[in-house]
């Protein structure tokens, strides 16, 4: 058996805002919400390398006395000139920014990245990582890259805007998936959990 838990990061520091390729630290070094962790066994821990993953996704790999690895391909989207901002402030891209929402495949972010090359390199992290090996995993990751890896296991197609816009992945939720065997399809046990499930 193959499971890989894709666990969101916790709170990050200062207001609210969009956070991609802005590596920002998290609220607190070992965050409420992801303490339930520390009753988990795995085999194999990866993250992203930007510090709000990669720190808790470090502590926990030092507790299994294992070796986190981290993939580039993981990060969050890269929103370009809007990443960074916060919502409260009074940006003037902010109009640009609400048209992204509604249609997020019409609009690149200002020397940013589209969803579509957003989807595929995260696409590429996953199957680069998930190689049949047997036991559990750990993957400490961003809301967005777990919705891409969860719409590909489910076969949802790209261009499904509510997926992206309708999903909500909080922090410290788990998405689990699992297989029995090498060539098996992915099956989803739990989708943006707050905790994991007793199975």
């Amino acid at each position: 058996m193959q499971q890989i838990d894709l666990v969101r990061h916790g709170p990050v520091q200062g207001p609210a805002g969009l956070f991609g390729h802005t590596d920002i630290a998290l609220a607190e070094a070992e965050p409420a919400c992801l303490h339930w962790l520390a009753e988990q066994t795995y085999q194999r821990v990866l993250s992203s390398p930007l510090q709000r993953c990669r720190t808790t996704a470090q502590l926990h790999a030092a507790r299994l006395q294992l070796q986190a690895e981290t993939e580039p391909l993981l990060m969050e989207m890269n929103f370009g000139r809007w990443d960074g901002m916060h919502y409260s402030e009074q940006h003037p891209d902010w109009p640009g920014l609400c048209q992204f929402w509604q249609n997020p495949l019409a609009q690149t972010p200002p020397e940013g990245e589209s969803l579509p090359d957003f989807i595929q390199r995260v696409v590429s992290g996953f199957n680069r990582h998930s190689q049949w090996q047997s036991g559990n995993q750990l993957w400490l990751l961003h809301g967005g890259v777990i919705r891409v890896i969860l719409g590909a296991v489910l076969q949802i197609p790209p261009d499904h805007l509510p997926w992206w816009q309708q999903l909500s992945v909080g922090y410290g939720s788990i998405s689990r998936i699992q297989r029995p065997h090498a060539g098996a399809p992915w099956q989803l046990l739990c989708m943006a959990a707050p905790l994991p499930p007793s199975i």
